[in-house]
């Protein structure tokens, strides 16, 4: 199944929630949490912006002719919230100007973002996994074993998909990440 087609527009923003549908009759929202820090993204006067992903095709639709332009969506629309509240594992959210079931179902399925230099800033030897992926990566010696590609999450520590490699996140095997010139030096674990 092909990966679905994600605007520029929306590729530089960070994603901290999805709207996953509405919450009762006043105008809330049902929102899954992308973020670290939800108390400080959702918090009442939080500046946020919501995004509609274009709509998928239907399976049944007649195939259309060959674009030659992707679909055009909308830009990132400011919102301000209202209230937040957990509900489970889910947030309900109210955002100002949203105050009816219909407002809130056009929203369905909303990215709600904020831009990069918005952030939290992270403590020393911390990074956003975007900006690790796509890294070049050497090897101590200057060898280059390919980008980075995927962080996967583990219990104690993440790992680093790189070409044929998996690196623990680790001190011992991370040497230097230069996130501005998008480069990281590694040790390859040895192999037993």
């Amino acid at each position: 199944m092909p990966k679905p087609y994600v605007p520029k527009i929306a590729r530089r923003w960070v994603t901290v929630g999805v709207i996953v549908r509405p919450f009762g009759i006043r105008g809330e929202l049902k929102v899954r949490s992308e973020t670290d820090f939800p108390e400080v993204r959702f918090q009442p006067g939080a500046r946020l912006h919501w995004w509609l992903p274009p709509k998928p095709e239907p399976d049944d639709a007649e195939p259309a002719p060959t674009r030659k332009r992707p679909p055009r969506t909308q830009p990132p629309q400011a919102c301000v919230v209202k209230s937040a509240r957990w509900h489970g594992e889910h947030l309900v959210i109210q955002l100002e100007g949203i105050d009816t079931r219909n407002q809130a179902e056009a929203l369905r399925g909303a990215w709600l973002l904020i831009p990069p230099e918005e952030r939290m800033p992270l403590e020393e030897g911390q990074y956003y996994i975007d900006d690790l992926i796509g890294m070049e990566v050497f090897t101590e010696s200057g060898e280059r074993i390919g980008k980075l590609k995927h962080v996967r999450q583990g219990a104690a520590y993440d790992f680093y998909d790189i070409g044929a490699y998996t690196i623990p996140a680790v001190e011992e095997y991370i040497l230097e990440v230069d996130v501005p010139n998008k480069r990281m030096v590694v040790r390859l674990p040895e192999v037993d």
